[in-house]
């Protein structure tokens, strides 16, 4: 099975450089948690750290909503129309 989340390191991530990166795993993974009715999922692991970010459930949504602002930002309207399908499926 491919890996899923990507690794990047602990500045990049404290800095939020890799912010379309994060944001673009969030998404996907949580559509994968919605279809597999999983508790958790992990958007990201920190290089040399051993620390996978991991998203419970009930923090989805938020996430989701979180994801949704940072695209309608960019302007990437198909992504925000698969986040609100997503927001509504849980």
């Amino acid at each position: 099975m491919a890996r899923k989340i990507p690794i990047i390191s602990l500045e990049d991530f404290e800095a939020k450089a890799k912010k379309p990166t994060m944001m673009k795993s969030l998404v996907s993974n949580i559509a994968e948690g919605v279809e597999d009715n999983l508790e958790s999922v992990n958007v990201a692991e920190i290089k040399n750290y051993d620390i996978i970010i991991s998203v419970p459930k009930s923090e989805w949504k938020g996430g989701l909503e979180n994801a949704m602002e940072y695209y309608i930002k960019k302007e990437e309207y198909e992504e925000c129309l698969k986040i609100k399908k997503l927001i509504k499926k849980l």
